[in-house]
């Protein structure tokens, strides 16, 4: 329960990693307030969070709109102790098409939920965080912003996006005892590599030294462990969690 009496607000909460967050969160024994545009998985989080002792609030919100941000973390504060401890980050979308198929709005939209959500939620966070001199943010960036990624160039960009986001915040506001940190994962099985057939997933996992892809719940472990005093003197920084992924290059047809 080493996040007892902390709020704790984590986007991306319906579905994947985000919906694992809340649920080791709460099990933490934060407030967490969960916050998706999309509503259906979030009875068990409720569930989960009368188990735990604590409370768990579910915000509908599309991240790209920043007044609408601004709104959802007011409503936290005034709902729990009047602060915001703990930003999570998580909410993103993919796509997967060769670039010269990929038209200027699908690279926008990708980057506005992605790295603009991010930007979002970590500007609006900072408001609370300054005034109350301390608080974690972190954020989810991508093995492919490190390694790249065939077919996806709007996904990978975003996710460097992410990193420097991350490093600059760290910088920025460090003098009010605020850190900021990413998660890296790797090939995790959520709904974005749910369309792989077998073949690409055995694939993947050849490219893993630990011989798997990886599981929501390895993502949100590391994400608790940035959240913790443990992590008291870690910023700015990028922890991977993809068990020691190394892709290999496979040229795609020439058509």
């Amino acid at each position: 329960m080493q996040f007892k009496g902390k709020v704790a607000v984590i986007t991306g909460a319906n579905s994947g990693i985000g919906h694992e967050c809340v649920m080791q969160f709460l099990a933490e024994g934060a407030f967490v307030a969960g916050v998706d545009i999309r509503t259906d998985h979030m009875a068990d989080l409720q569930e989960a969070a009368a188990a735990a002792g604590t409370e768990f609030a579910f915000y509908e919100c599309d991240v790209r709109d920043e007044d609408a941000v601004k709104a959802v973390l007011a409503s936290v504060a005034e709902r729990f102790t009047g602060s915001i401890d703990i930003m999570l980050n998580v909410a993103g979308i993919t796509v997967d098409m060769p670039v010269t198929r990929t038209d200027k709005s699908v690279y926008d939209r990708v980057m506005d939920v992605n790295a603009g959500g991010t930007f979002n939620f970590c500007k609006q966070a900072a408001v609370y965080m300054k005034r109350q001199r301390s608080g974690v943010i972190v954020n989810t960036s991508s093995v492919t912003a490190q390694f790249g990624t065939q077919m996806g160039t709007p996904y990978g960009a975003n996710k460097a996006a992410i990193l420097g986001i991350t490093r600059s915040l760290a910088m920025e506001l460090a003098p009010w005892h605020i850190r900021v940190n990413a998660v890296a994962p790797g090939v995790v099985n959520t709904e974005m590599v749910a369309k792989l057939n077998d073949t690409e997933r055995e694939s993947c996992a050849r490219s893993i030294p630990l011989g798997r892809l990886g599981e929501a719940s390895d993502i949100a472990k590391a994400m608790i462990f940035l959240a913790s005093d443990g992590a008291a003197y870690i910023t700015g920084a990028t922890l991977n969690v993809d068990g020691g992924y190394r892709p290999s290059f496979v040229p795609l047809p020439v058509k």
